[in-house]
């Protein structure tokens, strides 16, 4: 046999989908086989596979095993003279095997070979060649500075800036993301990859010992492969940071010198320590720019009102500045958390949200302002016009700093955006009737041919680049009906990086794709999505059961009467204050629902409770599926006061 692909695969059942429907194409007329090693995924993912590609040999794992591990299985079995280890969130041209095969063939002193890498917006990615860890290349790298002077041959040898992107070279790394190897090799150096790396750097040791055995490793432009979540997608992650340089640090022990170690290690390690701060620092910078600048915003409103109105409203004496500085705080503080409760800096982004924020912020603050000594107690004017001005200052703010491209929110009325599909007359109509059961999906303005025919379309694939750019098209979607992924790539570097691309295959219910290499991929799916995925719901759940639980203990004497176990009862109330549980959950069925997102335990179940009425498990699980998909905090509410008597039942 000629080729062997190996998959590790781990919950990303659609982009597995596309991937192995890429691959099949390309191997067709070599002889070849199609491994995919599951590591235990929960979406569907070995399903999937059974149904669709049934020619596919599939390895089942009952844990997750990392990415050495189950490659090594791959091979195990593996039958080819050639190894191809490939990630699932790739996608390859047809010609692809035709081209790398053939040039191993002609090059016997190539050991391994990697193409080049583009991401979702067909933009080049570096991370298909790599130099070794030197020291400076290993404290570049750790501390980001690589980052700061990418195209720097010296700052930037970890990606091997010194050759260029269509330079068909040997270099010290391939990317483990698509790494073809000679199995012959793999047999020499004793084996494919080390299985101390759980991930990351894997590819690393592996390109180590293929030099170090006197081959090559040949960066391969000749040959393109979309990778959507390359390396890029996880650096601003702490665990990423954390994982990739213990990876490094196992590297470094294992293949060089004791004392050349040493100096590594303590250079690495405080690499490390400065890129973890970088990276915390960056993170909070990210989360928190939105609310200080309301701060700031809100600070300087509530001051200049203040001056105003002792000055020219009151003609009084200046509030002592002891008096602001024990105010002032407390007041853009409840503001802020108003504004974050009412979910004003949740995604998409409504101005109705920062109205609301402030309003009732304001009447917080107000309430506040009734308990304060009256030395602290200037004027309620000055809290009542800071809230009307800052609510409009905000506004006004929020949107042209977003017009200026400085804050990054997506205003809810720029949902959906405009989409072509690129599809025949009859894929078309399939593809868009998906679409419209997607309610996240972009607005459709039409259809590209593939070929010039005589159905109604907007343009032909030829003239789409200049369609896209005057009919203000934001997303393509390419329908693999009568469509070569060679075609998609080729269109997708021609437009440029200026639109997001999205793949469908006939039959599938999703679109696949991702914005950028620095995004981790994304999709279009007619699966069920949960809100109580959503950190905002799971917020505002919280929110009910706090107050719920206060309101509850405050008038605990005259429900005490009302409600069932009533010691139970008071007792729930701090189990929900303390988080340890939650007032509405999933009902309990003999068969686990381990689909839906996590919830603590709850004291009563998501339905009305009926004395004489239990419902079974198939309509309990239905009820479990409509909470957790339609949830509002407005069904905890309505199910707290319907279900007021059976709150003190044992959790």
């Amino acid at each position: 046999m000629k080729l062997s692909v190996i998959i590790v695969n781990y919950n990303v059942k659609y982009f597995l989908e596309v991937c192995l429907h890429s691959v099949l194409r390309a191997c067709k007329g070599i002889d070849a086989e199609v491994i995919v090693v599951d590591n235990n995924s929960k979406d569907g993912s070995c399903h999937m596979v059974q149904e669709k590609f049934p020619s596919v040999i599939l390895i089942e794992n009952t844990d997750n095993k990392g990415f050495s591990k189950a490659n090594n299985q791959g091979v195990v079995v593996s039958k080819g003279e050639y190894i191809l280890f490939l990630n699932p969130d790739t996608v390859m041209p047809e010609d692809f095997f035709k081209n790398t095969l053939a040039y191993l063939d002609a090059h016997p002193e190539a050991g391994s070979l990697g193409p080049k890498l583009i991401d979702g917006k067909g933009k080049f990615a570096p991370d298909g060649k790599k130099s070794f860890p030197t020291l400076s290349v290993a404290i570049f790298k750790t501390t980001g500075i690589n980052k700061l002077f990418s195209k720097s041959p010296y700052f930037n040898k970890y990606y091997a800036v010194h050759i260029d992107d269509n330079e068909l070279a040997a270099v010290d790394v391939l990317s483990g993301c698509c790494m073809m190897v000679r199995m012959s090799v793999i047999d020499k150096i004793g084996g494919a990859f080390d299985e101390d790396y759980f991930m990351y750097c894997e590819d690393v040791d592996l390109s180590y010992r293929i030099q170090k055995a006197g081959y090559k490793n040949i960066y391969f432009p000749e040959a393109e492969l979309i990778h959507y979540k390359g390396e890029s997608t996880r650096k601003a992650t702490m665990s990423y940071v954390r994982t990739f340089n213990d990876a490094l640090l196992l590297f470094v022990k294992k293949n060089y010198s004791a004392k050349d170690a040493k100096l590594f290690l303590l250079f690495i390690n405080i690499g490390i320590i400065l890129r973890v701060i970088l990276s915390l620092v960056k993170r909070v910078l990210k989360v928190l720019r939105m609310p200080l600048f309301d701060a700031l915003v809100l600070l300087s409103t509530l001051w200049i009102i203040k001056d105003f109105w002792v000055i020219h409203v009151k003609n009084i004496q200046p509030i002592p500045l002891a008096s602001i500085y024990a105010t002032f705080p407390i007041y853009i503080g409840l503001w802020i958390l108003s504004l974050f409760f009412n979910g004003a800096y949740d995604q998409p982004y409504r101005p109705w949200r920062v109205t609301r924020g402030m309003l009732v912020g304001t009447i917080v603050i107000l309430a506040y302002y009734g308990l304060l000594q009256p030395g602290l107690r200037y004027s309620r004017a000055i809290i009542i016009f800071t809230g009307l001005s800052g609510t409009v200052i905000m506004l006004g703010l929020h949107e042209l700093l977003y017009k200026l491209g400085i804050f990054k929110f997506i205003p809810y009325d720029k949902l959906p955006r405009k989409a072509v599909i690129v599809a025949g007359e009859t894929s078309y109509h399939d593809t868009s009737a998906i679409l419209q059961r997607i309610h996240y999906a972009p607005e459709l303005a039409g259809r590209i041919a593939p070929v010039p025919d005589s159905g109604h379309a907007l343009a032909a694939l030829q003239d789409m680049k200049q369609l896209l750019y005057t009919a203000g098209i934001n997303e393509v979607i390419f329908c693999v009906n009568g469509l070569s992924y060679t075609d998609i790539f080729q269109q997708m570097q021609h437009c440029g990086t200026e639109y997001d691309y999205k793949i469908h295959l006939p039959g599938s219910m999703s679109f696949i794709g991702s914005n950028s290499s620095n995004t981790a991929g994304d999709l279009y799916t007619i699966d069920r999505r949960y809100n109580l995925a959503s950190f905002a719901q799971l917020r505002n759940k919280r929110i009910i059961d706090i107050a719920f639980a206060l309101a509850f203990i405050i008038i605990f004497p005259i429900l005490a009467f009302r409600i069932k176990n009533p010691g139970q009862f008071f007792i729930n109330c701090f189990k929900v204050l303390a988080g340890t549980r939650t007032w509405t959950s999933y009902a309990k069925t003999e068969k686990l629902q381990t689909h839906l997102p996590i919830l603590k335990k709850g004291i009563i179940p998501p339905y009305y409770i009926l004395n004489a009425y239990k419902p079974d498990d198939e309509v309990k699980m239905q009820l479990n599926n409509v909470y957790a998909q339609q949830y509002t905090p407005g069904m905890d509410m309505s199910l707290l006061l319907r279900n007021i008597t059976y709150l003190g039942a044992s959790s």
